[in-house]
């Protein structure tokens, strides 16, 4: 099948990141996110077809918001967070809201609201957790 991607591109695997990302071969150019001109319907239907997933596990992703007594109280948004827990749970629970009602998705919230580094790679932890593994992160 396909991958619907523009002429020279192709889809290869990072086994650092355990993630796919995209290579031109003829400009040595690589990247996280498609190339302009991808059709993105057909890339996501290769995608569910060529991306092996662990039995019974799904990728983990998040979106954190830190408060004061945070371990360590800063992050790429914010140098010094000063915000108290109930004000990052009643943050967090607006996030959820938005999420829920299916007004924006996850992933798209995280990169711009989450306090964490994996807000740029839309809260995606970068790991597969199974029922099991939850009681870990």
């Amino acid at each position: 099948i396909d991958a619907g991607l523009p002429t020279g591109w192709e889809v290869r695997h990072s086994n650092s990141k355990n993630l796919p990302y995209f290579f031109n071969a003829a400009s040595k150019e690589s990247r996280w996110e498609p190339p302009e001109g991808t059709d993105v319907e057909q890339l996501k239907s290769y995608m569910a077809q060529n991306t092996k997933k662990p039995e019974g596990k799904i990728r983990a992703a998040h979106l954190l918001v830190k408060h004061s007594g945070s371990r360590r109280p800063s992050s790429w948004r914010e140098q010094d967070i000063t915000r108290s827990k109930d004000e990052a749970i009643r943050i967090l629970k607006g996030h959820q809201s938005r999420i829920s009602s299916g007004d924006i998705s996850l992933g798209d919230l995280a990169q711009s609201e989450s306090d964490c580094s994996s807000a740029r790679k839309n809260g995606d932890l970068s790991v597969h957790v199974g029922f099991d593994d939850l009681w870990r992160y």
